[in-house]
């Protein structure tokens, strides 16, 4: 039998949790020392609590859907009335606000247009904890565009029920998967056009409703919205839709020394992230891999961003072994989670 998904709304103060598999809505409060201001403070912390609420709510492996409460976002109306001057109002906005790992997408709601604003870092915080569980993100929505389906701003057992109602709704808005601007100062200051044809992408598909405009090469994005001008041509009035996930096909791949890398240890057995670590640095990696602790997990899984080749990961896996999954809005090219399977 198919399991309903478990939907989690993020707020300042924690989660809620609901879905079939629970009564009412379940609570699990941030300590001060866990998350503070929509920063994460205590990743192994915020982990442990994650499966405390899972093993106590008896809430088994499923899909999941995440509500953003509208304290968690930064939001702001898009007033601008060409591509260039929307382009640039996005970024400015990006830009403006006080998150160290920002991404946005464009949402439609009601006939105007808005730019939403997240914390990467604490909704990727998150899902890893609930993916080293066995669960699966499926959509991560901003509380504003669920007023459309009758949603309000109070998340409870109604809220939930509304919400597994219109999934077809909440699949269309999801952050998951989408074309993002990200203030990246290195990365901006060197790829000044790049950043912008990555906006502009953004605003066509949202107002367009095209498909996918990904990043993997200048050539891709320009042929992308090249096909977005065509489709404008031709009719009046598109209504936006969300971005495909991108294929499991990896762009030009990096070099070790270039990859970003975390190691969290989740296996219960002391300094094994560190031996990871000495063996990824031994084959090219960069020595300033990241290594952190985890409330047990059984399994272990690694998650590559897009720059990774499909040769380089198999490396990665030949050495941690357990699963892989592909992930276009992790902060880290490459972030293992070694769970008690680890060789």
């Amino acid at each position: 039998m198919k399991i309903v998904p478990t939907i989690i709304s993020v707020s300042r103060a924690g989660l809620s949790v609901c879905g079939t598999q629970i009564s009412g809505v379940v609570k699990m409060p941030f300590g001060p020392a866990v998350v503070k201001d929509l920063n994460v403070i205590n990743l192994a912390e915020l982990a442990a609590q994650i499966k405390a609420l899972v093993e106590t709510s008896k809430i088994s492996p499923s899909d999941l859907v995440v509500i953003l409460d509208a304290e968690t976002y930064f939001e702001k109306q898009l007033t601008g009335e060409t591509d260039e001057k929307l382009a640039g109002e996005v970024q400015e906005f990006v830009d403006s606000v006080p998150l160290a790992s920002p991404s946005s997408k464009i949402f439609r709601v009601g006939d105007k247009y808005h730019v939403v604003v997240i914390n990467r870092r604490l909704y990727e915080s998150v899902r890893t904890a609930f993916e080293v569980l066995g669960f699966a993100v499926k959509a991560v929505v901003p509380e504003m565009v669920l007023g459309s389906v009758g949603v309000g701003s109070v998340f409870d057992a109604n809220a939930c029920r509304l919400i597994l109602k219109k999934m077809a709704y909440v699949m269309e808005n999801s952050f998951v998967g989408v074309t993002r601007v990200e203030r990246d100062d290195t990365w901006v200051n060197k790829n000044k056009k790049t950043a912008v044809a990555l906006a502009v992408g953004a605003i066509l598909v949202a107002v367009l409703g095209v498909g996918l405009v990904t990043w993997q090469t200048i050539q891709a994005r320009q042929a992308a919205v090249a096909r977005a001008k065509v489709r404008l041509a031709r009719t009046a009035q598109v209504a936006p839709s969300p971005v495909p996930t991108p294929t499991a096909t990896a762009t030009a791949s990096a070099k070790f020394s270039d990859l970003s890398v975390r190691i969290m240890n989740a296996s219960g057995v002391t300094g094994e992230a560190q031996k990871v670590k000495e063996i990824l640095v031994r084959i090219g990696f960069s020595s300033d891999i990241e290594v952190g602790t985890l409330a047990m997990a059984d399994r272990t899984l690694t998650v590559f961003s897009l720059r990774v080749s499909q040769e380089d990961r198999k490396k990665v896996m030949a050495i941690v072994g357990g699963s892989s999954q592909e992930n276009t809005q992790t902060q880290f090219d490459v972030l293992i989670t070694l769970g008690k399977n680890t060789p």
